[in-house]
């Protein structure tokens, strides 16, 4: 009986495994549901003939050159994790190359776009692929890898300052069109501020290095003795992880470095949206184009449930066109739409194919050789 008793509370009941995938499962068809009625609303208001001839009108020359915005972004998020991820030793003491992080960052981006959720999947393989292709062992992962979401979040707070001071204009005359109001502005600066809090927040607990150390006093809570087991066996790891995220504090100039870079990449999103609209010769501004990118940014970020925010983003641009006073914002939305959801195809599938030749791309770094 007792031998029952310690099973029972060292495995996972049937129901509650049964209950999660339930959950999961909902929540997949909850974004295609989601997703599929966004889409719906895009297209429905759209002259389909005219969407072809404006995608047709593009040609195939600059479609390719469509594609520099987004490389010039994955370059500048390369750079930027490999000077955050520098900072961690690998065990052979020599930093990976500058190919093994644009890899990692291909590859992670596109199960990003491809996947529900799929941003809290590519951390999960940034940390496999950081020591698998770059050599960087676990604890030092960690604390690069919660570093790095700390800059993104505040180089995005700061995308947000920008995005308000060129474009607080245009966000007023399109918000009364979009929710009725006057207010759309001001929620943005809430929403920004919103974000550089979060980022303080997590910069401030991670450099003081002591967060994996309450993780693990909170763990070894957890009932069930084999789990507790497991958990202690890994003290060491917990307390490196808080000692690198401690010395990440020393090198402040390469977090700086690497959060500017990280903005770089924001504009640079920003920067492809107004290319790409000038292409289908919509007369648009760029501070026109940053007031609304940061709000599609909010939406695409609620909607983490559907791939890439498909749908929800696109209605999105829809809306802010017509809003904007763009002529024919139905059809140039859903040809401007369309080439965007291309472009991602393109790099989903040189993503994927990155990942899954990687292993064969890139022999295992020194410490797994």
């Amino acid at each position: 009986m007792t031998l029952l008793a310690r099973d029972a509370q060292d495995e996972p009941l049937p129901g509650a495994r049964s209950r999660q995938g339930a959950g999961a499962v909902a929540l997949r068809w909850l974004g295609v549901a989601v997703a599929a009625a966004a889409l719906w609303s895009t297209l429905r208001g759209a002259d389909l003939q005219g969407v072809a001839a404006l995608i047709a009108s593009v040609g195939a020359p600059m479609m390719a050159l469509a594609l520099v915005p987004n490389l010039v972004a994955r370059l500048l998020q390369t750079e930027a994790s490999r000077r955050v991820f520098d900072t961690c030793t690998p065990a052979s003491g020599r930093p990976a190359p500058f190919s093994r992080y644009l890899a990692l960052t291909l590859a992670t981006e596109a199960l990003t776009m491809s996947v529900p959720a799929g941003a809290a999947l590519s951390e999960s393989v940034t940390f496999y692929l950081l020591h698998r292709w770059c050599g960087i062992p676990g604890p030092q992962a960690v604390a690069g890898i919660a570093a790095r979401r700390a800059l993104i979040v505040l180089a995005n707070a700061a995308y947000v300052a920008l995005a308000l001071a060129l474009g607080f204009g245009h966000l007023e005359r399109a918000s009364r069109p979009l929710i009725g109001a006057p207010g759309l502005p001001w929620l943005v600066v809430l929403s920004g501020l919103g974000l550089l809090a979060v980022a303080l927040a997590l910069g401030g607990a991670l450099l003081s290095g002591t967060v994996a150390s309450r993780v693990f006093a909170q763990l070894k809570r957890l009932p069930g003795r084999r789990v507790r087991a497991a958990i202690e066996a890994r003290a060491a790891a917990f307390s490196a992880t808080d000692r690198h995220a401690a010395a990440l504090g020393e090198r402040r100039h390469a977090l700086a470095a690497a959060a500017l870079l990280l903005l770089g990449m924001w504009l640079a999103e920003g920067a492809e949206t107004y290319f790409f609209l000038r292409l289908l010769g919509v007369d648009v501004s760029f501070p026109e184009v940053l007031s609304f990118e940061v709000v599609l940014a909010f939406l695409r970020a609620a909607a983490f449930m559907v791939p890439a925010g498909l749908g929800v983003q696109d209605a999105g641009y829809v809306a802010f066109l017509g809003a904007l006073g763009v002529p024919a914002a139905a059809t140039v939305g859903a040809a401007f739409v369309l080439i965007k959801r291309a472009k991602e195809l393109v790099w989903i599938a040189l993503g994927l194919l990155v990942f899954f030749g990687g292993r064969a791309a890139f022999p295992p770094a020194p410490e797994e050789a």
